[in-house]
């Protein structure tokens, strides 16, 4: 049986040792943030036939672009997090990046916040919409700021 030297591992100069967030987190929240793309492409029906097609939808196009943005945005920076050792602010602006992600699929599931086209009368459940935001708000709140 052959017996392996260790070699010390030393950080290289001027970087700590120590990791304030492990990298399972971020692990996870790419592997979340996989999950909430997979889902809001199917919302956007982008996997449909030539019958429906992602511009038959309506969300606006820039909607689009800025959630693109923040989901490339997540992504990325759990990635360098990992590779840099990044500490708790990227921990947290990594999470309301999952947050703000997940948004579409929180009103989605929610009662309309908008008007009636016809009718020009809101859901009578508006006031649930409007709660499920703020406690939604709130928890994130409370998670990002936990110490």
């Amino acid at each position: 049986m052959r017996v392996l030297a260790r070699l010390p591992v030393a950080p290289p100069a001027g970087r700590e040792a120590t990791v304030d967030v492990p990298v399972q987190y971020y692990q996870a929240v790419i592997a979340l943030e996989t999950a909430v793309t997979g889902v809001l492409l199917f919302q956007i029906r982008f996997f449909a036939g030539d019958k429906v097609t992602p511009e038959g939808s309506d969300v606006d196009p820039r909607l689009r672009v800025l959630l693109l943005i923040v989901l490339t945005a997540t992504i990325f920076g759990s990635l360098e997090a990992i590779r840099e050792g990044w500490g708790r602010w990227s921990a947290a602006l990594v999470t309301v990046g999952l947050a703000v992600s997940l948004l579409p699929i929180v009103l989605r599931v929610l009662p309309p916040l908008h008007r009636d086209a016809q009718t020009r009368q809101r859901d009578p459940h508006y006031w649930l919409t409007v709660l499920g935001l703020l406690l939604y708000g709130l928890v994130v709140l409370l998670v990002v700021a936990h110490p």
